[in-house]
């Protein structure tokens, strides 16, 4: 399951399920279900972020940002994940300008991934 988790000073509704929606038809364009494609949206105040040692202040704070986090199955390789990247760069805008999207990419094995259907072993398997 491709995690996009976006975090920015934009709260409004219609920006989040714009965002999600195009970050979703992403994936189904490269073969994800869409039922399988999270995107997480955490609050971000332009105060908490520093630029250097100088918090993002005056002018600077003005101009929306976000740090996105894609958390992504290993197997993707560098073409697929800078495309994603390219993606998660454009679809904030207008709002938020692609020269304020901070993208980091997270490789994880998809079996590291337990959701509420996933197959959880039996009791004898547990080491609980």
């Amino acid at each position: 399951m491709p995690t996009t988790t976006v975090e920015t000073p934009l709260d409004g509704a219609p920006f989040r399920r714009r965002v999600a929606k195009d970050l979703t038809f992403w994936w189904r364009r490269h073969g994800v279900d869409p039922a399988h494609v999270v995107t997480r949206f955490l609050p971000g105040a332009a105060d908490r972020v520093f630029l250097g040692p100088f918090p993002n202040a005056g002018d600077r704070a003005e101009v929306p940002f976000a740090f996105v986090v894609c958390v992504l199955a290993a197997d993707r390789d560098a073409a697929f994940r800078a495309a994603y990247a390219r993606q998660v760069r454009r679809v904030p805008g207008p709002d938020i300008p692609p020269e304020r999207v901070f993208v980091a990419m997270q490789s994880t094995d998809p079996a590291d991934h337990f959701t509420p259907t996933s197959d959880w072993g039996t009791e004898e398997n547990t080491h609980d």
